[in-house]
């Protein structure tokens, strides 16, 4: 995935992880916005998919199990 993972000790993956959560959270509201124009929602959209991507793959280096 990102190379940036790889200079993070677990430590700062968890916290990443639970970032990503709460962002993720905040996002999903917004998307619901219908004020937005579809442009700005399809880009919240592909940054939710980006960051559950990454959780993801976080999940899997750490060998923990799904939270959120």
């Amino acid at each position: 995935m990102r190379r940036i993972y790889q200079y993070m000790s677990d430590e700062e993956k968890r916290e990443a992880m639970e970032g990503f959560a709460r962002d993720l959270q905040e996002l999903k509201r917004e998307r619901e916005n219908p004020a937005y124009p579809r442009v700005v929602r399809e880009a919240i959209e592909e940054t939710i998919e980006r960051y559950q991507r990454d959780i993801e793959y976080l999940r899997d280096e750490l060998g923990d199990s799904p939270e959120t």
